[in-house]
């Protein structure tokens, strides 16, 4: 059994998941599909960039299991970055706004790493709502 706590990127509503494969990927209150990745994520595509100067930007493009695209922008200079921008399922969530995106999933994180890039800060320390 998977027993998951998630919150919608879209409406903010947190609800739990209890059931024995992914979650459904839609919003219990609103239906959005802005909600955490549906099981693990597949990296399918991998965009780079790098200027003279050491700075870079990726882009990793991944699916869930219900394949739902997602996106994750990062920009660095050497091996630290920020993640700037994700898409879930073509809508922006910015996650310097959004607190809940806490950590990248691991394939990402492994996708990112694998450029040199090893320490990635994922949102802002202070509410920004406040």
């Amino acid at each position: 059994m998977i027993t998951l706590t998630l919150q919608c990127y879209r409406c903010g509503t947190e609800y739990n998941y209890l059931g024995s494969s992914p979650h459904s990927g839609r919003c219990a209150a609103c239906g959005s599909s802005c909600v955490p990745p549906a099981g693990t994520l597949t990296v399918v595509n991998r965009l780079y960039w790098e200027s003279p100067n050491g700075l870079s930007k990726v882009w990793v493009h991944a699916v869930d299991e219900h394949d739902r695209p997602f996106e994750f922008e990062v920009v660095a200079h050497g091996s630290r970055g920020k993640l700037v921008n994700t898409k879930i399922d073509g809508v922006e969530i910015d996650p310097q706004i959004n607190e809940t995106i806490e950590t990248l999933p691991p394939s990402v994180t492994a996708e990112i790493a694998d450029l040199g890039i090893n320490e990635v800060e994922t949102a802002k320390i202070e509410n920004s709502k406040s």
